[in-house]
């Protein structure tokens, strides 16, 4: 199967395509189109945020009133340009937001291959990802912790792509993701996180666990 196209990507988020499974066959082997899937889903999510935020009516009244004082057809064609002005400034800031990584969190979590090099085995995880990232990073060494490394895979965050790598603790999963520019992690509801910059990079670890894991997990980078 070819890379999906704009429509193929479209139809299975909404869940609209007859032969899904061949298409999530594909997903698993090609993970230029399972992050274009993911990127899809996270930018209806973040419609979704923006429309309870401020519903689109209520965009325009508000720039009618404040900049046209007046119902002219004149007014109702530039308060429409300035609400899509305002709407367009309310998606790119929720695409931006932290919730963006904890979307990723959850949508890799829950997609049926989360990772494409499955290993406990740090050295094996590390050099999967040489070649497919314009930087390096050090996976650390978990032997004698309560924490233990699953796998990896290479995501989209922020415009940007990152390294994922799966790290268990117990019965819980916890993200680790690693960029060479900003990943805001904090305010997520429902998940704990930390951030910190190292060597150039930021990293952020992602996890319905306790802060203190997630610090405890920290100081082992």
């Amino acid at each position: 199967m070819t890379h999906l196209n704009r429509e193929e990507i479209q139809r299975y988020a909404d869940g609209e395509l007859d032969d899904a499974a061949a298409l999530e066959q594909h997903l698993r082997d090609c993970a230029a189109c399972a992050n274009a899937v993911v990127a899809e889903m996270q930018l209806r999510h973040a419609v979704r945020d923006a429309a309870r935020m401020m519903p689109a009516d209520a965009v325009r009244a508000r720039v009618r009133r404040r900049l046209f004082g007046s119902p002219h057809t004149w007014a109702w064609i530039a308060a429409a340009a300035a609400a899509a002005f305002i709407v367009g400034g309310i998606l790119a800031s929720a695409l931006t937001s932290s919730r963006e990584l904890a979307d990723l969190h959850a949508t890799i979590l829950a997609s049926a291959n989360p990772v494409d090099v499955i290993s406990t085995d740090r050295h094996t995880v590390k050099p999967w990802f040489e070649g497919k990232l314009p930087f390096s990073f050090t996976v650390p060494e978990l032997a004698g912790t309560p924490f233990r490394i699953i796998g990896g895979r290479v995501a989209y965050a922020h415009g940007q792509p990152v390294a994922y790598v799966m790290i268990g603790k117990g019965g819980h999963k916890l993200s680790l993701f690693v960029a060479q520019t900003a990943l805001p992690a904090r305010g997520m509801r429902g998940f704990e996180s930390v951030t910190w910059r190292a060597n150039g990079l930021t990293y952020a670890l992602v996890g319905d666990v306790p802060r203190s894991d997630l610090e405890q997990l920290r100081a082992r980078f």
